[in-house]
């Protein structure tokens, strides 16, 4: 009985080599592919980040400049954002409740 073990062994030590090798690179270590495949998603994450970051910088260099070279821009964002108002008109907030 021994024998036959040890003769199966001898036929496939290559077989089981191979496998414990692929075992070992592909779930055991800092680089095994398991987490090769959680870093890729994180830097496709961190990706789409930037892209969001860089929209908005874009978005707020033109609303910049705006406030710089235009009076009227000013006054929309004192309006908006800071609820100013001129001496002839109202503010009316509207809440939505829903939520």
């Amino acid at each position: 009985m021994r024998s036959n073990i040890k003769q199966w062994f001898f036929k496939l030590k290559y077989v089981i080599a191979l496998a414990v090798f692929v075992i070992a690179i592909g779930f055991v270590g800092e680089s095994s592919i398991v987490n090769r495949i959680g870093q890729q998603q994180e830097i496709s994450r961190l990706k789409g980040e930037i892209d969001e970051y860089n929209r908005k910088f874009e978005q707020d260099k033109k609303t910049l400049n705006a406030l710089k070279h235009d009076p009227e821009a000013v006054k929309e964002v004192a309006r908006s954002r800071y609820f100013m108002k001129t001496d002839n008109e109202d503010i009316f907030i509207v809440e939505d409740d829903e939520e």
